[in-house]
């Protein structure tokens, strides 16, 4: 039988830390990696927010810009006029034939640079910067 003495070499003492210490090790490199990752989340997170409200208030100044560009400008009070005039011609049976024919014209044959150029004027005269989107 063999016999085990503890106290002149603390051998089981050194084994078990032996043992123990590259655990313990991988254990707090895990821990501190995992905790960076985690910042790392936080830190996009963080981020995209700013990226988010700094997007929103550079549009809300290019649409004050617009609108009080065109504070004393016709052009916005133009179109209106012009959309009234359309609106009140449909009515109009003797000019029902002509604007059916330009509104034709208009969704089929006019060319895509006429149609954003329209587009454009009418989103820059009513502060509308995100009028081309409406095109498709």
């Amino acid at each position: 039988m063999v016999k085990i003495d503890f106290a002149p070499g603390y051998g089981v003492i050194n084994m078990w830390q032996t043992l123990i210490s590259p655990v313990a090790n991988l254990a707090g490199q895990w821990m501190s990696n995992r905790a960076e990752k985690s910042q790392a989340k936080q830190k996009l997170a963080v981020a995209k927010i700013e990226a988010q409200t700094k997007k929103v208030e550079q549009d809300g100044a290019w649409e004050e810009k617009a609108m009080s560009a065109s504070q004393d400008s016709l052009k916005d009070e133009m179109w209106t006029v012009l959309f009234i005039c359309l609106i009140v011609a449909c009515f109009v049976p003797d000019a029902q034939p002509y604007i059916e024919a330009g509104f034709r014209f208009l969704r089929e044959d006019c060319p895509e640079w006429l149609t954003y150029g329209i587009l454009a004027s009418i989103g820059a005269s009513f502060g509308l910067k995100s009028i081309g989107k409406m095109k498709g």
